[in-house]
């Protein structure tokens, strides 16, 4: 059976979910076509004999535009918020070394040496300017401070949060607010403390933006003492946290509330410009599905990882299409695995621990993650997750589930003092789990938004655009369907 309608996406990942709901509010019908069985796309929890597996985010955080929909799905009780001052740890040299995000972190830190810690305390004193260049992440930070800066500490946040590269990573595409900052202060500290200056009295835009920012892992970033205080940075981040049920619970959510208006196990084969009736490409799109089915509609928004659009999007838009498909992904294996409680020595008071580049392990990071929330596994075991597969780890592609999951359990086991194999584990694997935002990717989304202007019935929403985290790929989502609701009234006057 076929479809006719304003609106259809492609995907029921959390951008294509909270575009249309937000479409939905707005009177304004759109279809949904997921190809797998189940909303939420890399947002997955499995439950299973009274353990919590979370496959892809742990436990974000919830700007404006998160929370805000969170509301309107009525799910306020089902979140649980994090500790945002649980104690984070950087692995180094076979032990654990409280993350330096606080000035007494950093002067107690062991992980750099004096002069280390003193580039960065008096890094408000020296005048820098960015160069006219798009530089890389370590370039940036081997130039503000030094090498030991970039193994030690920031090498491991970025593993963790971006599974980045920080020879690759582009500071333009990925900080630039830190690029601004520079430009206009010559100082890091002096840029944010202006910037926040100027957000004091300026309106809530409702976005994740400062999450991306390489400025909340700096302990010189001046947060907390404006006031005069001695604030843990993570202070001046959104509130982390998850569901009672997992992360899986706002797709699901979304999802009942779109009922019908998703279709699932549909795959979509080709997607063209509707023709007119005189052989010209008209406002419009056509596609065409695997099973033969056939969908018109006015505009397609496409909410799928950017090689699935740049696929589906070849034949007809080609120089769009190259873009798409020269975006950078990294890979990941998530294992989380349970223990007995009493055979984990650590006692896992904290958020997890971090690995850099430089110990040579598959584990990128280990969240403990019943030690942030209940629910998460019986009070007798504990249940720990872990990221694996930096780009750079050759052996990695060529592991089975089973390799990969027991080579993270060993390092575990040797970091932690477990003593005993896992009681349950489950492992996830995404060659392509989360885009990179390398030298250059702020260039490659122009010229994509340019493209974009002259297709104004083609929309794109995901998170290799503008913003990798769910708060900002609602905010990103909800910012689409704004524009099409505009363009859709506009049309029919």
């Amino acid at each position: 059976m076929g479809y006719t309608g304003k609106i259809v996406a492609i995907g029921a990942g959390i951008s294509g979910l909270a575009c249309a709901f937000r479409l939905k509010q707005l009177g304004v019908p759109c279809l949904v076509l997921e190809a797998s069985e189940r909303p939420g796309g890399v947002i997955a929890t499995i439950r299973r004999d009274g353990y919590l597996f979370e496959m892809g985010p742990q436990f974000p955080r919830f700007p404006a535009a998160l929370w805000r929909l969170v509301q309107e799905l009525n799910l306020e009780q089902e979140f649980v918020a994090g500790d945002s001052k649980a104690k984070r740890y950087i692995f180094q040299n076979g032990s654990l070394h409280p993350a330096p995000f606080s000035p007494g972190g950093l002067i107690k830190t062991k992980l750099v040496g004096l002069k280390s810690k003193a580039r960065i305390l008096f890094e408000p004193l020296r005048h820098t300017r960015p160069p006219e260049n798009e530089e890389s992440l370590a370039d940036f930070v081997e130039r503000k401070f030094d090498r030991e800066i970039l193994e030690n500490i920031v090498d491991p946040f970025v593993s963790t949060v971006f599974l980045g590269d920080t020879s690759k990573m582009g500071m333009e595409s990925a900080f630039p607010a830190l690029v601004e900052w520079e430009r206009r202060s010559g100082s890091l500290l002096r840029g944010a403390l202006s910037a926040r200056k100027n957000r004091r009295n300026a309106p809530t835009l409702g976005d994740d933006s400062r999450s991306s920012s390489l400025a909340e892992t700096f302990p010189s970033n001046g947060n907390g003492h404006a006031n005069g205080r001695n604030l843990h940075v993570t202070d001046a981040l959104p509130t982390l946290g998850s569901f009672r049920r997992g992360m899986a619970t706002l797709p699901e959510r979304l999802a009942e509330e779109l009922r019908e208006a998703i279709r699932y196990k549909v795959q979509v084969e080709t997607v063209r410009p509707r023709d007119l009736n005189n052989g010209r490409c008209g406002a419009g799109w056509h596609l065409r599905l695997t099973d033969g089915q056939e969908i018109t509609a006015e505009h397609l928004v496409i909410a799928v990882p950017a090689h699935v659009a740049g696929s589906l999007l070849e034949p007809s838009t080609p120089a769009l299409a190259r873009h798409l498909l020269a975006m950078e992904y990294a890979p990941i294996c998530t294992v989380s695995s349970v223990y007995k409680r009493s055979e984990v020595q650590n006692t896992l008071n904290g958020f997890g621990f971090m690995i850099p580049r430089r110990e040579d392990l598959h584990t990128v990071c280990t969240f403990w993650n019943s030690s942030l929330f209940a629910g998460r596994a019986p009070k007798d075991s504990v249940l720990l997750t872990s990221f694996s597969g930096r780009a750079a780890d050759g052996a990695f592609a060529a592991m089975s589930d089973e390799e990969c999951a027991q080579a993270v359990e060993q390092e575990n086991a040797h970091i932690l003092g477990i003593s005993s194999p896992p009681l349950d584990r489950a492992v996830w694997r995404d060659a392509r789990a989360l885009p990179q935002y390398n030298v250059g990717h702020a260039k490659r989304v122009a010229e994509i938004t340019n493209i974009l202007r002259a297709s104004p019935n083609l929309h794109l929403a995901g998170n290799y655009l503008r913003g990798r985290s769910i708060g900002e790929c609602v905010a990103v989502a909800e910012q689409v369907a704004q524009n099409l609701c505009r363009r859709v009234r506009e049309q029919s006057i």
